[in-house]
């Protein structure tokens, strides 16, 4: 700890006397706590804290309102950078001191695994409870949806961009209002060649569901903002019902996606077991068609996330229901009308695994990946490779099982990296008690030269304002940095956006 104390210069009648405490951060918690002497001016409400890269700015405020206090802590802060401190007084009309003698504050390399916040989610009409994960766009700026949150409580689309200062800015792109537009977006977003953003909502658009059908929707920037267009609505019908998953493009820019429900309606799904869908490009619009629809028996039901496609055309996917009853990764392969649906793999329960939530990947040579939420030895959960077969089909090998100290429980699927390495999270873990069934994990599966993997855990969450419960599917960058969100905790308890150093 180190005092340094800071006389600001005074702005007219307003004299703010300003010593500032800078405790350095810690690496694990990535936090510099700010402590000041108060003002001796009888008219000042409050005081401002500014953040530059750069000794002598520029500088960048951090707090959103005048804190009241003589106190901040900035949770925004990167390992291995080092960040100057300045300060000002503010009268009750808004009038601002100059900035205070500048302070600084080095950051430790965090190492592998150290985290950077780069936006804690707020109260009120900010968005909030971030189930999917983000993306990248070619300048470096993520986007990401929020299931709730946004000025009618409806789920957002957001934004947060670099600032030249290391903090991150957000913006919400577009609030959902629950009616025809959609609603509580669950899946994560893609872009297509030109910029324009894509994703479904699993509620909202038709009033043929209780709380809508869901909709497939399109954001298009534009130079006052980003326009949403609904470009299909489900009717809850044989054209499927709430869209929970990510969306995909082909080369011809058709997009493929999953519905949880819809299809098949009858005695097997009161509501429909799901669907595989396709939405094609027209002069006149998109036009949705089902190339499946799941009966909910051998061939499965209720496919919650997305699709990955093979280099042959084919379409690989996974379902939570039916099959054996613990769900099942399933392939479909195009005709010259319709897909052919087949089982690769029917999760047997028990040691085997049960309940794939996640998106399955394939690796160069045509081997699937993927998670399962239970089962396993202990039950929680598994990471599965299948790999393909000549004679004998796909055979299934557990690369790793849970035992939920210190991880348990995956939702998301996995990302792997140019050196074969997979990445993954648990929504659970019971390293951390600070959460109901723990707080979850960043993991690392390494391949060894013996054939096996090497299981690591590469952060831990629910420490301190640490968010967990990370529950979307983490993306990397050129250095192979890792970004992911959870859908709770972070400094206002409503969910936050990370990197995690690698």
């Amino acid at each position: 700890m180190r005092h340094l104390t800071l006389r600001s210069k005074p702005v007219g009648s307003l004299l703010a006397l300003l010593g500032l405490l800078i405790f350095p951060a810690l690496a694990a918690a990535q936090t510099v706590n700010l402590a000041w002497d108060p003002s001796n001016s009888k008219n000042v409400v409050g005081y401002n804290v500014f953040r530059g890269a750069n000794s002598g700015g520029p500088y960048a405020k951090l707090n959103s309102s005048v804190e009241p206090y003589t106190a901040y802590s900035d949770s925004t802060v990167h390992a291995g950078n080092t960040y100057y401190y300045v300060t000002t007084a503010v009268n009750s009309d808004g009038t601002q001191s100059a900035y205070s003698n500048q302070s600084q504050a080095v950051i430790p390399p965090g190492g592998s695994g150290s985290e950077n916040v780069l936006y804690n989610f707020n109260v009120g009409s900010d968005p909030k409870l971030p189930y999917a994960g983000v993306v990248f766009d070619k300048a470096g700026n993520l986007y990401g949806t929020t299931e709730f949150g946004g000025t009618y409580n409806q789920g957002t689309v957001f934004e947060i961009i670099p600032n030249s200062n290391g903090s991150w800015s957000e913006s919400v792109l577009y609030n959902f209002t629950g009616a025809e537009d959609g609603a509580q977006p669950y899946a994560s977003l893609v872009f297509d060649s030109s910029g324009n953003l894509y994703g479904t909502t699993n509620f909202g658009g038709s009033s043929n569901c209780t709380l809508g059908c869901g909709t497939v929707f399109e954001l298009t920037p534009g130079s006052s903002g980003w326009t949403e267009s609904v470009l299909y609505a489900f009717t809850g019908a044989s054209d499927g019902r709430e869209p929970y998953a990510r969306l995909l493009f082909d080369a011809s820019g058709n997009l493929y996606g999953t519905s949880l429900l819809g299809g098949n309606i009858g005695s097997a799904c009161s509501s429909g077991c799901g669907t595989v869908f396709k939405l094609t490009r027209g002069s006149s619009g998109w036009t949705e068609s089902v190339l499946y629809a799941f009966d909910g028996a051998a061939d499965g039901a209720s496919p919650y996330d997305g699709l990955a496609f093979d280099a042959a055309g084919n379409l690989y996917g996974t379902v939570f229901a039916g099959a054996s009853g613990y769900g099942a990764v399933f392939k479909l392969v195009p005709g010259t009308s319709t897909w052919t649906e087949s089982v690769v793999h029917a999760f047997a329960g028990g040691s085997d695994g049960e309940y794939p939530y996640g998106d399955l990947i394939l690796d160069a040579a045509g081997n699937l990946y993927g998670t399962a939420y239970q089962g396993g030895t202990l039950g929680y959960g598994v990471v599965f490779e299948l790999r393909p077969g000549s004679k004998a089909g796909w055979r299934e090998r557990l690369i790793h099982t849970f035992a939920d100290a210190p991880a348990g429980n995956p939702v998301a699927g996995l990302v792997e990296d140019s050196a074969g390495n997979l990445y993954g999270t648990t929504m659970l873990g019971k390293s951390q008690t600070a959460c109901t069934g723990g707080c979850g994990t960043v993991f690392k599966l390494a391949p060894a030269s013996t054939g096996g993997w090497t299981f690591s855990v590469v952060h831990v969450f629910g420490r301190a304002a640490d968010g967990y419960h990370p529950t979307g599917d983490l993306i990397l960058d050129a250095t192979g940095n890792l970004y992911g969100t959870t859908q709770a905790g972070g400094a206002q308890g409503s969910g936050m956006v990370f990197e995690i150093m690698h």
